[in-house]
């Protein structure tokens, strides 16, 4: 039921002219003809069986050749693949060109595809694919399949599968807070920390190795005498 609801292609029959030697013509498979045209028409994107008509001869060169007897006598035509070239058309048809431009591109498929599988049936051919130029030359065919493909869905107007990253940067600044002995480090620069605690003593010059005490920040009572007398004259003068 499925195969029945399918969409019905247009097909093509290969008819060996007797008239003319090595000569064929491509007709009608059943007998309406004018419904096959119009079908061959729309599966290869025109209106001009004109242009139909030179796609499908163009297509018969992508095709093997078959050997065609006359006669009892031995004689005969080489003839396209009939098969082949129904295959190829039927490909382009799935395809559904639009317009003679989508049908040529999507001819331009086919032929990559049937390039692809022979050079992939002769590498294949080879022991563990010892020939790596055949093996380049078919990883090369699929990439360019692939491009074709994305060529076309641009061609119809529909999203390709690639996407699109953008990529910002932020800036970010860090502040580092070092506490030492009392000592606060902000970066690279040390800020002597605000505490009323006295601080610690130090050794004098004295050879007896008596310590030199240091004032705390509260008042001014250790403070020299020469010391808080300059003071006390700042004071009296403002």
């Amino acid at each position: 039921m499925r195969h029945r609801k399918r969409h019905a292609n247009p097909g093509v029959a290969v008819e060996v002219e007797k008239v003319t030697p090595a000569a064929y013509r491509l007709a009608s498979p059943h007998s309406d003809t004018e419904a096959w045209q119009a079908m061959v028409c729309d599966a290869l994107g025109t209106r001009s069986e004109a242009t139909a008509l030179t796609f499908l001869y163009q297509l018969t060169e992508l095709c093997d050749r078959d050997w065609h007897p006359d006669d009892e006598a031995g004689g005969g035509e080489w003839v396209p693949d009939e098969c082949e070239l129904n295959m190829i058309l039927n490909m382009i048809a799935s395809i559904k060109p639009r317009n003679e431009m989508e049908a040529a591109l999507a001819a331009q498929m086919v032929a990559v595809h049937l390039m692809t599988m022979s050079v992939a049936e002769r590498c294949l051919r080879v022991y563990k694919c010892a020939d790596p130029h055949l093996a380049a030359v078919a990883s090369k065919l699929a990439r360019t399949f692939a491009m074709q493909t994305e060529a076309l869905a641009k061609l119809k107007g529909r999203k390709t599968s690639r996407q699109k990253i953008t990529v910002s940067y932020e800036k970010h600044e860090h502040q580092h807070v070092h506490v030492h002995r009392g000592e606060e480090e902000i970066g690279s620069q040390p800020h002597a920390k605000e505490t009323d605690a006295p601080f610690t003593a130090l050794l004098s010059n004295d050879a007896s190795g008596k310590t030199l005490s240091l004032p705390g920040r509260k008042g001014h009572a250790n403070v020299p005498d020469a010391r808080r007398q300059r003071l006390r004259s700042a004071k009296r003068s403002r």
